[in-house]
């Protein structure tokens, strides 16, 4: 019989019982904007962090990444709402070598580790060192995050590699899929945050001048309101912050990420409209100006997302009310511009 890791023991006990916001925790940002807040939080998540080592992400991530059925969470191979092509087992599939998609798991740096020369603390930072699918991790290389226009190489899963179309940057660039751009921006939020002191010294395509590069922060400002923040991102929050003891404030707070960066990320193309009325039985979407196909999402407000469509060259759209009544959010978008509405079905 093997023995349980104590510490892996003790940290899932925490984890149950501990699964909010410490109290306090962000008293110190409170009222609060601007480089004033961004500052008030890297003091925050900066203080009294714990830095793992490179081995001890792999058993951080059975607490942290765990799917409901009990596999890795890997965002480059999991479809939501979907059956995904492959999933992993803890421990037994860590790479490991491999030579195609769904081989074994490995460490993916979303910052990637050549941009800030491996050093510590960026390297081990288990916010944004997740686990991902080996052959896709080595295909995303050290490429940014972006849309791709032309893709050169697919995932099974629909992550794709390509020549950018993302407004500011004509290089390659990596583009998950839509369910899981949120978490990425998220991500680098916090990264910009947590290492505004250190980001000088990096040499990425999404950094400049100790911030997210323009081009890059109006993308991830985009993916943000395209993708909510979710469960899953709450719960992992939660239990990173048993393991490292900090917190990403921008999934406790997602409003913050406008009140340091703007809320730039709106409609490009005023013309980019719908008009949205419900029934007693749909939700009716009518496209007054829109000649392109159209990405349709629906979200309740915590974030589940519980429809996901695309619409081709669409005029009038109806969505089955098939869920319970309360307050959820519609976005809609295509490749450069969006949508964003509260709907109250009653």
């Amino acid at each position: 019989m093997k023995k349980i890791n104590i510490t892996l023991f003790f940290s899932l006990i925490a984890i149950c019982l501990f699964s909010q916001i410490p109290y306090g925790y962000y008293d110190n940002a409170e009222g609060k904007s601007g480089q004033e807040l961004k500052q008030a939080l890297f003091n925050i998540i900066n203080s009294n962090v714990t830095t793992l080592s490179y081995n001890q992400l792999w058993n951080a991530y059975p607490l942290t990444d765990k799917k409901p059925n009990g596999k890795v969470w890997d965002i480059y191979s999991d479809i939501p709402g979907g059956i995904p092509p492959y999933e992993y087992t803890f421990i037994i599939d860590q790479c490991g070598n491999y030579n195609s998609e769904g081989d074994c798991y490995n460490r993916e740096h979303t910052v990637p580790a050549s941009w800030f020369n491996d050093a510590s603390p960026m390297y081990t930072d288990l916010f944004h060192v997740l686990p991902t699918d080996g052959y896709v991790n080595n295909r995303r290389s050290n490429y940014p995050y972006g849309n791709v226009g032309s893709a050169s190489w697919t995932s099974l899963n629909g992550s794709k590699v390509g020549s950018s179309i993302t407004t500011g940057y004509s290089g390659i660039v990596f583009e998950p899929i839509d369910s899981f751009k949120g978490d990425i921006a998220r991500i680098y939020f916090y990264m910009s945050t947590r290492y505004m002191n250190k980001i000088n010294n990096w040499n990425g395509e999404s950094f400049e001048n100790g911030d997210l590069a323009p081009w890059a922060k109006n993308l991830f400002l985009q993916w943000h309101q395209l993708d909510p923040v979710s469960t899953k991102e709450k719960q992992r929050n939660d239990s990173v912050f048993v393991i490292q003891h900090n917190r990403n404030p921008f999934i406790d707070h997602p409003e913050w990420v406008a009140s340091i960066w703007g809320p730039s990320a709106h409609i490009l193309d005023y013309n980019f409209v719908a008009n949205i009325y419900t029934t007693d039985d749909f939700i009716h979407i009518y496209f007054p100006n829109v000649n392109d196909d159209v990405q349709i999402k629906l979200y309740t407000i915590q974030g589940q997302l519980i429809y996901n469509d695309i619409a081709y060259n669409p005029t009038d759209i109806n969505i089955p009310i098939s869920f319970n009544r309360g307050l959820y959010v519609i976005i809609i978008n295509n490749k450069t511009n969006f949508f964003i509405q509260k709907l109250i079905i009653q």
